[in-house]
């Protein structure tokens, strides 16, 4: 396990007994969408092939599959060991903003740093052409909420460390579309902050 990870487990531990519902919730419900999906490959229900192909989010087709890879997409994922390593740092991450702020909150701020990666993703495909690269998992969102918690922490170190990884990390290389991702979820965290202290400014 990394450091980061390692240091969001321990900064959280404490608030694990806090009830944290939206954290739980969306964990439960990423483990049964990951191991109940793969039923539908079958042609019975008018598509071939494994769900993380036909449901993965694809800048250049945003509505394929019906729409269904908007919603489904951050919840699938390649195999158990991509899941694992994205739960390691959501958990601690969503039980940490959910304590200091609330569910709704955390809630809120998962559904617009994935609606701004995904807006984000398809303007850059008008730009650069990201034919045939597809992108799934809750990556994008853990990079949002990440720098989101470190601004808000004065955790800048961190920020530093996590951006590291992002460009150098040799398996992320080997799909430009993930490093995008990743990057715009980073920034997407950033605007959060920023949005979040301009409401607080403005009702105060």
């Amino acid at each position: 396990m990394s450091s980061e990870a390692i240091y969001l487990w321990k900064f959280s531990w404490k608030y694990m007994n806090k009830r944290p519902f939206i954290t739980l919730s969306f964990i439960v419900f990423t483990i049964a969408i990951n191991f109940l999906i793969p039923t539908f490959d079958n042609s019975l229900y008018g598509v071939e092939g494994h769900p993380a192909k036909w449901l993965s989010f694809m800048p250049a087709e945003p509505l394929r599959s019906w729409g269904g890879s908007l919603i489904l997409s951050p919840f699938l994922h390649l195999n158990l060991k991509h899941l694992f390593i994205n739960l390691i740092f959501f958990v601690p991450l969503g039980m940490m903003i959910e304590r200091k702020n609330s569910g709704p909150h955390l809630a809120l701020c998962i559904l617009i740093i994935h609606v701004e990666v995904l807006l984000l993703l398809i303007i850059t495909h008008f730009f650069w052409a990201l034919d045939g690269k597809a992108f799934l998992g809750l990556s994008h969102i853990i990079m949002g909420l990440f720098s989101y918690w470190a601004i808000m922490q004065k955790k800048y170190f961190m920020l530093v460390l996590v951006s590291a990884v992002i460009t150098y990390s040799q398996w992320q290389t080997e799909n430009p579309l993930t490093l995008i991702a990743h990057g715009l979820g980073l920034v997407a965290g950033f605007e959060l902050f920023v949005l979040g202290h301009l409401w607080e400014k403005s009702r105060s």
